[in-house]
């Protein structure tokens, strides 16, 4: 396969995530269809297609989880302890000032999270929100990324395309200015995430680390917002 029509096919990939996202919470402002049009058929459907036409899909599985390397997973356990105080932190700091939770939670509302909901809606953000958005980015994307960019390149270009989906959310949710700081941020925790795939290949490094982090997310909403 030619380098460049690859790497133009994943950058529509990037922004096939995008507008998922957009059509999902701004169209039919909805989670369920969000995590359907974003997880089943971009996270989901896209790499096992496109691993099934390069008919790579189960190497590409292996590679995704062996070995199991008990240094990466302590590596990405700490790590996600450090994101998950810092999203609790920074929240509490959002929420004692100009972000108001009254407003965050009636958006969620409109979403479709109820409190009634909570509990599987934190279980599936937490343990499958994670492990799909780290098998996209850190595994699918970034990987055949490198086989047209060298690792920097690789690593911002899809963190880029991971965080510009989190753009939408964090505006809605906490405003222009603070969304956009927020952005900035899941940029910055996707260029670490790249950073660690260099050296913990496997993906429980990275996942693990996620996982915390969508833990401390689902901690604010606990605690501030239900």
């Amino acid at each position: 396969m030619k380098r460049k029509p690859v790497l133009l096919l994943l950058l529509a990939y990037g922004f096939a995530a995008t507008l998922s996202v957009f059509y999902g919470l701004v169209e039919k402002r909805s989670l369920f269809v969000t995590f359907v049009s974003f997880h089943l058929l971009v996270c989901l459907l896209v790499p096992i297609l496109h691993g099934w036409w390069e008919q790579e899909l189960s190497l590409q599985w292996r590679k995704a989880w062996v070995p199991l390397d008990k240094e990466g997973i302590a590596y990405g356990l700490a790590i996600g302890v450090m994101l998950m105080t810092g999203i609790i932190a920074g929240a509490w700091l959002l929420l004692e000032g100009e972000v108001h939770a009254v407003h965050i939670r009636l958006v969620l509302e409109t979403w479709g999270l109820t409190r009634q909901l909570l509990l599987p809606f934190s279980l599936y953000l937490v343990v499958v929100n994670s492990l799909l958005e780290e098998l996209l980015w850190r595994g699918f994307v970034l990987e055949r990324l490198l086989a047209s960019l060298n690792r920097i390149q690789a690593v911002v270009v899809s963190s880029f395309f991971y965080s510009l989906y989190h753009l939408i959310i964090a505006v809605v949710l906490f405003g222009l200015f603070w969304g956009g700081v927020i952005t900035l941020l899941v940029f910055g925790a996707g260029l670490l995430w790249g950073w660690m795939k260099r050296w913990y290949p496997a993906a429980y490094a990275t996942w693990l680390s996620h996982l915390l982090a969508d833990l401390g997310i689902i901690a604010v909403l606990v605690i501030w917002i239900y």
